[in-house]
């Protein structure tokens, strides 16, 4: 296991993000002291990225205690995050660290998952025991995973990170127990960069999409999708990335519907952020309205209702819910300089959760909480 190496600039960070987010605990602990149900968590688990795989089951990847040393730890609840206990560790960074490092977990079923982004570590026991594994295809960077119990799908890219190269990225299918991973004969773009591609799962259906990069040659963003987990059939591109509008984000919602998010103008802290909603997996669209500009990093999730959900940040961090129509509302709004969101989901139609400044991703050493939401995404507080 590494030794946690924090440089004082970090520490700053993290000492500001704490003295941030316990203001924030104690006023909505204050405002309504009997909406926020305790959590037992191991001590000084810092999350970074989680997975739902039912309402009760769930998994949390982050930086917890290995005796004297912190260390990648996955913990688990079965009660529908009421208790959770560390179930496994990893040897590996909690970092962009190519080939070895991690910042994202996915779950299957109740045995078989993923911790990846860049590396690749899977489990076959619930996530007691990591094994480190290539990427598919020999290649350097798994910028994407999702999993169903039917399958899961993984974006590789060939190239290595932060380095220019003209070879496209891959798209690889494996069935959770199987053992290993089969190309998908359908063609992505070159990826450069990291983080540049979606993948999303529901039941048999399967969604893959490639943003066009907005600070390069226009093209079109690519969107295919599955219905059966074999054949592949691409979709019209619902944004318009020659007119600087990309697409950044999708959910499904049915084995139909899905959500769809584009944004453009990208600014000082702002950007404009467009929701088309689609009843036949992407062939046509409609128009969900337009979210407030606060907020460029975002993430979308869809409950089985059609709640939507976007957790954005930029100079601050916001949530932000359409329930139907064309009307978005703000439910939090926090000035916290931008600390975050990762892995914003919706487990029933009225409780969800994210994790608010994720420990990768804010300062390199933010606070990991866990939030909560029994509403419908109406109101959250951390638990």
């Amino acid at each position: 296991m590494r030794r946690s190496r924090i440089l004082p600039a970090t520490s700053l960070c993290l000492a500001v993000a704490l003295m941030v987010v316990g203001s924030l605990s104690a006023a909505l602990a204050a405002g309504s002291p009997d909406a926020a149900p305790r959590s037992s968590m191991p001590a000084d688990f810092q999350a970074q990225s989680m997975s739902w795989i039912s309402p009760q089951r769930g998994w949390m990847l982050g930086l917890g205690q290995c005796g004297q040393v912190t260390c990648t730890a996955v913990v688990g609840t079965t009660d529908g995050g009421g208790t959770w206990k560390t179930l496994g560790t990893l040897a590996a960074p909690m970092t962009w660290e190519e080939h070895t490092g991690v910042t994202e977990i996915r779950f299957a079923d109740r045995l078989h998952g993923w911790a990846f982004q860049p590396g690749l570590y899977s489990t076959t026991n619930g996530g007691r025991k990591w094994i480190k594994e290539r990427p598919p295809g020999g290649g350097h960077l798994v910028l994407a995973l999702a999993a169903d119990s039917s399958a899961a799908y993984a974006v590789v890219s060939p190239c290595r990170l932060n380095r220019l190269c003209k070879v496209p990225a891959t798209l690889w299918r494996s069935t959770p127990g199987q053992g290993s991973w089969t190309q998908v004969d359908i063609a992505l773009p070159i990826i450069n960069g990291f983080n540049t591609a979606i993948l999303a799962v529901h039941g048999t259906v399967a969604y893959v999409s490639v943003p066009a990069p907005l600070d390069g040659p226009l093209g079109a963003d690519e969107l295919d999708v599955t219905l059966d987990g074999e054949h592949w059939s691409s979709r019209p591109d619902p944004c318009k990335p020659s007119k600087g509008v990309t697409l950044t984000g999708l959910a499904p919602i049915s084995d139909t519907k899905v959500a769809l998010l584009c944004q453009a103008n990208i600014g000082f802290g702002k950007a404009v952020k467009h929701v088309l909603r689609s009843k036949d997996t992407g062939e046509t669209t409609r128009s969900a309205g337009t979210m407030p500009l606060y907020g460029i990093t975002s993430q979308m999730t869809a409950s089985h209702d059609g709640t939507l959900l976007v957790a954005s940040y930029s100079i601050g961090s916001w949530i932000y819910r359409n329930a139907s129509g064309r009307t978005w509302t703000t439910p939090v709004d926090l000035g916290d300089g931008g600390m975050g969101w990762n892995d914003v989901v919706l487990v029933t139609n009225r409780i969800g959760y994210v994790i608010h400044g994720a420990y990768a991703y804010c300062c390199r050493g933010g606070p990991g909480e866990l939030w909560k939401t029994e509403d419908g995404g109406v109101t959250w507080f951390p638990v």
